[in-house]
């Protein structure tokens, strides 16, 4: 039996149709774009700027690499941050909370005053490993003197609770417990740098100058 002509022609139009409709009107399939707050997009471009600066070096970084490297433009790079000074300073201020709210997280939960020195002293010694941000953009005055009152506020803070625990933990009256404060200090500084230097064991190196910080601490107490 023979199928009339009509048939053919009918479903030879419908399947054009249909076929017109799948390609042309049907929504493509597309990555939807992630839209960030204001606050996440400033903390992503900040992580997007240390690992370039910790990559290529401070005096290389410019706007223009960080929207490159952030996949973004350039255009929105300056939305939040006005210039370069501006957008480097911020980071400084971030890094430099993050790591002050690290320690003081540590101190409150140690279980004696040495372990307390012993977080200090680490803490020294981490200022050298590689990945710190921080002495790399205070070594750059203008930078670091946009935190000088933060800085300022937290070196005074940290040098009231430690004379005060100083003296109650070695019997030492308050002269005797900032001349050990300010000589710790000093000696914790200087081994960190030493270390740092001379590629000595970071674990070693914060052992000696422990036993060298307690030593001079117990000292003054026997005096």
């Amino acid at each position: 039996m023979s199928v009339p002509q009509s048939v053919f022609i009918q479903k030879g139009l419908k399947q054009c149709i249909y076929l017109k409709i799948t390609r042309y009107e049907l929504p493509m399939s597309t990555k939807p774009r992630t839209r960030l707050s204001p606050s996440a997009r400033i903390g992503h471009l900040l992580d997007v700027a240390k690992q370039v600066i910790m990559s290529d070096g401070l005096q290389s970084f410019t706007m223009e690499s960080l929207a490159r490297t952030a996949a973004v433009s350039s255009a929105l790079v300056y939305i939040y941050f006005s210039n370069r000074q501006a957008l480097l300073e911020a980071l400084l201020e971030r890094e430099y909370r993050l790591i002050g709210t690290a320690l003081f997280s540590e101190v409150v939960n140690a279980s004696s005053f040495e372990e307390v020195i012993s977080i200090f002293v680490t803490n020294n010694f981490n200022s050298h490993t590689p990945g710190n941000i921080v002495p790399v953009l205070l070594s750059q005055p203008r930078i670091a003197d946009s935190i000088r009152e933060l800085r300022k506020q937290r070196s005074e803070q940290t040098a009231r609770f430690l004379i005060e625990n100083t003296a109650k933990t070695y019997k030492l009256n308050v002269q005797q417990a900032q001349f050990a404060v300010a000589m710790s200090s000093g000696a914790s500084t200087a081994a960190s740098e030493w270390a740092a230097m001379n590629t000595l064991d970071q674990k070693q190196a914060i052992d000696m100058a422990l036993t060298y910080i307690k030593a001079g601490m117990k000292g003054l107490a026997d005096d």
